[in-house]
């Protein structure tokens, strides 16, 4: 190793534990070669890769859904390798300290067979870190919404072609993914292909942790030039509430904010479309407490059918205790009661919230929204050119916004009043209405005409704008 190494400990986004760049690991991809060394054939053969396979059981996903089997190397089977190739005397395998990254490569060769890496791991939990991990400071935002709220086809919209939504002249994103064969990865550019070029909307997501969406952000301002990392992780609210205290939920804690999504079904909207009634509404949210797993998913399958949200089993279990003025709340409520619990009342003021109606597209039309003077400015599907935002009209949209979360949703002032710093948005990840078709592949949700997002990238931009002045960048 070079003598000008810089070691640096960072946290690390997934098990959130202190890690070195000294003591990072590095996933290897042989696409199949074989090697004419018995070390390189022993090393970089496919094994059930532990750590990785324990950490993704332990946030509940299914084993038979994790693809373990992977090449890893560490400091310690870098060492054995040298040990033995020294034996042979072959060329040894190193690797190279990177002064621009602040991370490592790892280079191994025989003949004309070449195995480079700069997939860096964490060395606890096995996951792929982020391009320029150790050399970037993170903003870590968690989107946190109930069942149906908007949060997978919420990423996708903002992945949809390279996310346009959010360049600016002075403003680059692009991804920063360490693993450009990740399945996750690939899994949530498929959908923002799909839902680009085909208008078919993802499916929602499993009730389990899932891997963050890293962005690599790039700002100008006048001859400065500034780097950020960004994580964008799903926040499920039914699992916090279902899920408090256990390593499932731990995450949450670490987020430096929340886009909390409120769903239009969760507001208090006289018109028929949202607030129609379910059939035998009444008995199925009376016993809802007491259904299998199951019967639950048939019920949100309902809820979907209506475009209407219905409660979870732990809902309703709160509800029993708190009486019937519990169904005046809704999930947007309960979720920041549980954001509450789980961060304590000192947590609060180190975050950041912004407040989102989704798919505000469903109340665009609707006369007692129109009613609010200035309204139309929440549906504004302009895009600026430079900067974040157009910061008059996000503080024009900061008083409509106030009145109408006063009245539709929930007073304010207790839900915000707390947080570091807090804002309120109406965003749409589609802007256009649905519906459902059955094709080749089974049912699905397609949008009717062309996609037309309404301002998706506002609340990130605001978060990384908030975190950039903290530090004095915007200075």
């Amino acid at each position: 190793m070079q003598n000008k190494n810089i070691s640096v400990v960072k946290t690390c986004p997934y098990c959130f534990r202190e890690i070195s760049n000294d003591d990072a690991c590095f996933l290897i991809r042989t696409d199949g070669a074989r090697f004419q060394s018995p070390v390189f054939n022993e090393i970089f053969s496919p094994k059930m890769d532990q750590p990785y396979l324990y950490f993704w059981s332990s946030m509940g996903m299914p084993e038979d859904q994790i693809d373990a089997r992977r090449i890893v190397v560490d400091n310690d089977t870098l060492v054995r390798m040298n040990q033995e190739l020294a034996l042979s005397q072959d060329a040894l395998a190193k690797k190279s300290y990177e002064e621009e990254t602040c991370g490592y490569t790892f280079h191994a060769n025989e003949a004309a067979v070449s195995v480079f890496s700069n997939t860096m791991l964490c060395p606890h939990c096995h996951n792929e870190l982020p391009h320029n991990f150790f050399c970037y400071d993170m903003l870590m935002i968690g989107l946190a919404g109930s069942v149906a709220s908007g949060k997978t086809v919420y990423l996708s919209s903002l992945l949809m072609n390279s996310f346009a939504c959010m360049q600016r002249e002075n403003l680059t994103v692009r991804s920063a993914s360490g693993n450009p064969y990740d399945p996750y990865r690939m899994e949530m550019e498929r959908n923002a292909d799909r839902l680009m070029y085909e208008g078919i909307c993802p499916e929602s997501t499993s009730k389990t942790f899932r891997k963050p969406l890293f962005l690599d952000v790039t700002y100008q301002i006048e001859h400065r030039t500034f780097h950020m990392l960004t994580a964008i992780y799903d926040v499920a609210g039914e699992l916090i509430r279902e899920s408090t205290g256990t390593g499932r939920t731990g995450f949450v804690r670490y987020m430096d904010g929340y886009i909390c999504l409120v769903d239009p079904a969760q507001m208090h909207l006289e018109h028929s479309f949202i607030g129609q009634s379910l059939p035998d509404e009444a008995a199925v949210l009376s016993r809802l407490h007491l259904m299998s797993p199951q019967e639950q998913i048939t019920i949100q399958k309902m809820s979907n059918d209506h475009e209407k949200q219905i409660m979870d089993q732990a809902d309703f279990m709160k509800e029993a205790m708190t009486g019937e003025g519990f169904l005046s709340q809704r999930k947007a409520d309960v979720l920041l009661d549980t954001l509450r619990s789980v961060l304590g009342e000192a947590g609060l003021k180190e975050k950041y919230m912004a407040l989102t109606i989704a798919k505000s597209d469903l109340i665009e039309d609707l006369g007692e929204i129109r009613s609010f003077k200035a309204s139309s400015l929440l549906f504004d599907r302009s895009q600026v050119s430079y900067g974040f935002m157009n910061m008059d009209a996000h503080f024009l949209r900061q008083d409509i916004l106030q009145q109408i979360f006063d009245q539709k949703v929930f007073r304010l002032q207790r839900n915000l009043s707390d947080y570091k710093s807090s804002a309120m948005f109406a965003v749409s990840a589609l802007g256009c209405e649905t519906k459902e078709v059955i094709g080749p592949e089974g049912k699905t949700v397609k949008t009717v005409g062309k996609v037309r997002p309404i301002r998706v990238e506002e609340p990130v931009l605001w978060m990384i704008m908030q975190y950039m002045r903290e530090r004095g960048w915007l200075d």
